[in-house]
């Protein structure tokens, strides 16, 4: 009779959970909305499937399908004899998506937090939040909307939630953060690292309350930064 597995045996299993394997209409359908998160794509833009089949190489039937996914996570609105447009989010789609997400983002950074000393996880999410929460020139703000989605999708794989995964609405994360990049001051840069900086300090600390909280506050404050803009 084998051994009985030893504890840190058991936890690095638990990092071990075996992905899906994205179809190619998901990958492309991440790409895109990758895409309006790097500012690739703005706000209102035809989306051609021709320059996409070209940009991303695959085949139009492939673009067609990753459109409908995007149309059914509302990032892209389609239209008879137009095509597919990246929607834009209203006041009331605002709201309601940060109401959802300080939640389940909330419960994210509680997980990491329960989860940061099990395998890899304490390496891989100190690499993640470091270029995010470290201190940097005014001139260098700007990078931090770039580097957050690392931050959020380490929390994310650390949490090890398929539940949670499944349901955080990341396509419609990402439109937001694409739509409102514009609207952000360096002062409004400044409170992120703060508040990114204290998220952090709590997953590191295996504090998963206080994580929650911090996390929480994070998105009550983008609310305040952001939805002014939308009234």
């Amino acid at each position: 009779m084998s051994p009985p597995a030893n504890a840190d045996s058991r936890k690095a299993a638990q990092t071990a959970t075996p992905a899906k394997v994205p179809s190619s209409p998901e990958r492309v359908a991440t790409a895109i909305t990758k895409g309006v998160l790097r500012r690739e794509y703005a706000i209102g833009q035809r989306l051609i499937e021709s320059d996409l089949t070209a940009q991303l190489q695959v085949s139009r039937s492939t673009v067609r399908e990753a459109l409908k996914i995007l149309a059914a996570n509302g990032v892209v609105e389609i239209f008879p004899h137009r095509g597919a447009v990246i929607r834009g989010l209203s006041l009331a789609d605002a709201r309601s998506l940060l109401s959802v997400l300080e939640v389940l983002t909330g419960l994210a950074a509680r997980l990491a937090a329960n989860n940061i000393d099990i395998g890899h996880n304490r390496r891989l999410f100190t690499a993640a939040a470091k270029p995010l929460i470290e201190d940097r020139p005014s001139t260098e703000l700007d990078l931090i909307l770039d580097e957050r989605a690392r931050f959020y999708q380490a929390m994310l794989d650390i949490a090890d939630n398929s539940e949670l995964r499944r349901a955080m609405p990341l396509p419609r994360a990402h439109l937001f953060r694409g739509q409102f990049y514009g609207f952000l001051s360096r002062a409004d840069l400044r409170a992120m690292v703060k508040e990114y900086r204290n998220i952090a300090r709590a997953i590191l600390a295996g504090d998963g309350a206080k994580a929650e909280l911090h996390a929480r506050r994070h998105l009550q404050q983008t609310a305040e930064r952001t939805l002014p803009h939308l009234r």
